[in-house]
């Protein structure tokens, strides 16, 4: 997570306040950490929620990547969190609580749009929403920051991320 570096707030072209993320080495910047996942089981699609949830407990790394993004997230707005918050003296605990994270036990909560195409072996397409539970995919995952919002519990912090490519793999005969 050393390269991973989160910007200060700031407001998006869609006028929300978003802290980016971005990945930083010796030789290359990228506005946006983006990730391949394994092979996922789709459990469902909850079109009311633009939610696809995969089962991630086949692959450890994978889900130890992901709380390792999400650990390093809540204790760099522990310990910045005068310049991100405008906080002081919050507890950890308070900062973790503010995050709603994608990760849940071995859930992956991903946001999706229905229409939102997935490449089929052969080149053809479906849509995300005809996914069935069962399927397996990969996909990558564009981490793109934190925002920031408010709602009838207060303050709240969200991992914003879009999903460019999802792949269906094949069942095997």
């Amino acid at each position: 997570m050393c390269n991973v570096h989160v910007t200060p707030f700031s407001h998006d072209r869609y006028g929300k306040l978003i802290a980016r993320l971005m990945y930083k080495d010796t030789s290359i910047d990228f506005q946006d950490v983006c990730i391949l996942s394994p092979p996922l089981k789709v459990m469902d699609y909850q079109a009311e929620f633009s939610r696809l949830r995969l089962d991630v407990s086949e692959h450890f790394s994978f889900q130890v990547k992901l709380n390792t993004l999400h650990e390093y997230l809540v204790s760099t707005f522990y310990v910045h969190q005068q310049s991100f918050l405008h906080h002081t003296y919050d507890s950890q605990e308070y900062i973790t609580q503010l995050f709603h994270f994608l990760l849940e036990g071995s859930i992956l909560s991903l946001y999706i749009y229905p229409s939102l195409l997935v490449r089929l072996e052969n080149g053809d397409c479906i849509k995300v929403s005809d996914l069935m539970p069962g399927d397996t995919i990969r996909c990558v995952i564009r981490f793109q920051g934190v925002s920031q919002f408010i709602n009838r519990h207060g303050l709240r912090l969200r991992l914003q991320h879009s999903v460019p490519s999802i792949w269906l793999i094949p069942k095997k005969e």
